[in-house]
């Protein structure tokens, strides 16, 4: 009997080791042996799923110059009614590979990319509509474009996450403007936001910020996140804007923060992506380009770090310094309380406190391209959880464009882990009663982030007839955000 609950423990001990410390590989299911290779494709930037759970992939073509669009089903296998066999080699314009860039899959399940664009010799900030066949969606703008009154040269990021609005950072290094504007898809600048459609990002005196990544949060204000300072010396720097584009002054110190990593002017220290936690915490991914260096970095709602995380890498409370990192990371999800990183050759999980999750593929790492080297050119751009246990990444290599990973089940990653689609309201435009399809509490409040209505019961309408005409949002228990709009 002994020698039996002796053998049990053991067995238990195994399974437990075998759920908690699972090893990391590339899916076979997946193109051919868990990879796809794009034909006449160099680079692939970002993916995306389609409604139907196709993989939509964008990037430049073998000479760098074109826009290729690539379209597979599921497990990477093309799919030959778009484009020609599965890939859109868009020659109309020459393409701008060093700009910001963005793909978004539209409620029509179109595919709508941003980018900046050379036309008859002079480079322009565009949008671009295709259709699910991979042809020029001609009903988009003016035949399938829309071209933004926008200085192109010195775009640096683009968010076009939203269904109404798309937010761009714009700098000139140490001689001009580091700015957000805010434009409708019709290529309207949305003069209401900021100072006629502008918000600058410095005061002139203490602070800049490169806009370098631009995220919505949930309560629909903007967190800018990049590098700043007024000399060449960089520092990390972030700052939190309302929707309408006034800086949150109660966020940080009056609604900036900043801080030189490390001392002299050859270090270029930025933060290059965001993710909102299910406690409105906001987990940053930075990098130093002259040292090759990566880092993640916690600060709660306020703007304040959080000192129970990370090592105190560069001697600041909050920061931890990713090891084995020789190239900063630009990929970073949520996964149950742990984040998980891309980081140009590799995957990395780590703890919720700022520690290295060695659970994950047994050491906490999983190498992408095992023979990879500094400046060898091996690397992916993006990656997205496609199912539970299916993580999927593009990038650049000589031996995939797209390539799926089997990552351990537990790992749950949710970009926006707040987002539960299950709840609608209508009518929207609403003149006097507001209903929801399901019992909730709820709090309604206006563009400036003013509460005007609010419920600690759990009810399914609201009479808003006495609100003045105007966009409003709702907030419900689960988190979940709605716009609607009263007349």
């Amino acid at each position: 009997m002994k020698a039996l609950k002796t053998l049990a423990a053991c067995i238990l001990i195994l399974s437990v080791s075998n759920v908690y410390a699972q090893s990391v590989t590339f899916d076979p299911t997946f193109g051919q042996d868990g990879m796809t290779v794009i034909p006449g494709t160099s680079e692939i930037h970002y993916l995306d799923f389609d409604k139907l759970g196709n993989i939509i992939a964008i990037g430049t073509n073998d000479t760098y110059s074109h826009l290729t669009i690539a379209k597979t089903n599921a497990d990477g296998i093309f799919d030959q009614t778009f484009g020609i066999n599965g890939v859109v080699e868009f020659y109309e314009y020459t393409w701008s590979r060093w700009a910001a860039f963005g793909l978004k899959i539209t409620n029509e399940n179109k595919i709508l990319i941003f980018g900046i664009f050379v036309i008859d010799g002079s480079k322009k900030p565009m949008l671009l509509q295709f259709n699910e066949d991979g042809s020029i969606d001609e009903s988009f703008g003016d035949q399938g474009k829309v071209i933004l009154n926008h200085d192109p040269l010195y775009v640096e990021s683009v968010n076009i996450e939203n269904d109404d609005f798309m937010l761009i950072g714009y700098l000139i290094p140490h001689t001009g403007p580091c700015t957000i504007s805010k434009y409708s898809y019709s290529g309207k600048l949305d003069e209401s936001f900021g100072e006629s459609g502008i918000v600058y990002l410095t005061d002139n005196q203490t602070f800049y910020i490169v806009p370098r990544h631009i995220k919505i949060l949930r309560d629909q204000s903007i967190f800018v996140a990049g590098d700043g300072g007024l000399s060449y010396e960089t520092e990390v720097a972030f700052c939190k804007l309302s929707p309408n584009g006034e800086f949150v002054t109660g966020f940080a110190n009056n609604g900036v923060w900043s801080m030189d990593l490390i001392s002299g002017d050859m270090f270029q220290e930025y933060f290059k992506n965001t993710i909102e936690d299910n406690d409105g915490n906001l987990i940053l991914l930075g990098g130093i380009l002259q040292s090759y260096g990566s880092f993640i970095a916690k600060f709660n709602s306020n703007g304040v770090a959080d000192s129970s995380f990370g090592n105190n890498t560069f001697g600041q409370p909050g920061f931890y310094g990713i090891p084995e990192r020789y190239w900063p990371a630009e990929n970073i999800l949520l996964h149950e309380k742990k984040y998980l990183i891309g980081a140009c050759d590799r995957v990395i999980s780590i703890n919720s406190n700022g520690t290295l999750d060695t659970n994950f593929n047994n050491t906490g790492v999983f190498i992408v391209y095992e023979n990879s080297t500094p400046g060898d050119g091996d690397y992916f751009h993006d990656m997205k959880l496609q199912a539970p246990g299916k993580l999927v990444l593009v990038g650049t290599s000589s031996n995939f464009s797209i390539a799926r990973l089997n990552i351990p089940p537990n790992v749950s990653v949710k970009p926006y882990p707040y987002v539960d689609n299950s709840i609608t309201i209508f009518p929207n435009p609403v003149k006097d009663i507001l209903y929801f399809n399901t019992e909730n509490r709820f709090e309604i409040f206006d563009i400036l982030g003013k509460t005007v209505l609010k419920s600690e019961k759990t009810i399914q309408s609201v009479n808003v007839s006495r609100l003045k005409a105007g966009i409003y949002f709702i907030k419900f228990e689960n988190n979940q955000i709605k716009k609607f709009i009263k007349e």
